[in-house]
């Protein structure tokens, strides 16, 4: 089976910007270690998969959840068989401005698995109300849905590597060399590689593509085209734009950009 023929389905609305849901089925298809900028909310509802997140392996079975902090690296493998699954995303400076903490703090998840099952109903809620399109009561579920979790705390830290990933943002079609981005900093290339993956989790390169790809996803939520997203992001083409995008997220571009709600074609 390849990533176009498994069952992904999204659901997103303006209305609600601050958050959205991707449901996938019956899926054997594994992720690339990435990151998102949202607090990522997991839960199994078919089979078992392998979960790494920060450095630690989570055996998943139906019925529990996971909690991914924003910018935490992750990947997810199946175990043994295909798995379905929703993740939920939600806007760091939505969560916490409803949490009640400092817009300057990194939101962080001190419990990653939760085994939880009113907890489980509630997300299970949640997504009711995405099938109804009940824009009215949906956003104080998600409120309530993000209050009742636990663990969620204030991470104040610095960031060492904020300027040499800001230097990889500023032209995602001309990002400066790791040659160069050494030089400046006046390291060698394999200790710049090294330092920098062991502050994010992931190399200079495997960091600037998973940005190209969150820089992509808002580009098709915008509506705009798969070759002037493909373009805009930096890839060489559309083959290259297509590969990278299906690598750390296991839905090609269309897919994404397609948007249908997770309960369409039931």
């Amino acid at each position: 089976m390849t990533t176009r023929d498994i069952r992904q389905f999204f659901w997103r609305s303006e209305h609600i910007p601050w958050a959205e849901l991707r449901s996938t089925r019956h899926s054997c298809q594994a992720y690339k270690l990435h990151q998102h900028p949202q607090l990522s909310i997991g839960a199994i509802v078919e089979g078992e998969t392998i979960s790494c997140c920060a450095g630690k392996a989570y055996h998943l079975r139906a019925g529990d959840m996971i909690l991914i902090g924003p910018g935490v690296p992750h990947s997810c493998n199946p175990a043994g068989g295909p798995r379905s699954y929703h993740m939920l995303y939600l806007d760091e400076q939505w969560c916490k401005a409803q949490l009640g903490l400092p817009a300057f703090a990194r939101l962080h998840c001190s419990q990653t698995v939760l085994r939880d099952v009113p907890l489980f109903t509630a997300f299970i809620s949640v997504l009711t109300l995405m099938q109804e399109d009940n824009l009215t009561a949906l956003p104080a579920a998600l409120r309530g849905l993000l209050l009742s979790l636990p663990g969620l705390e204030n991470q104040a830290c610095g960031n060492p590597y904020g300027e040499m990933q800001r230097a990889l943002l500023a032209d995602f079609q001309s990002p400066p060399s790791l040659e160069s981005l050494a030089k400046r900093y006046h390291l060698r290339k394999e200790t710049l590689i090294r330092h920098f993956k062991q502050a994010t989790g992931m190399t200079p390169g495997a960091w600037l593509n998973n940005a190209r790809v969150e820089f992509a996803k808002a580009r098709l939520r915008a509506g705009e085209t798969l070759t002037d997203v493909g373009y805009q992001s930096g890839f060489a083409d559309q083959s290259h734009f297509h590969r990278t995008f299906v690598s750390f997220t296991a839905s090609t571009p269309r897919q994404y950009a397609q948007g249908r709600s997770i309960f369409d074609n039931n």
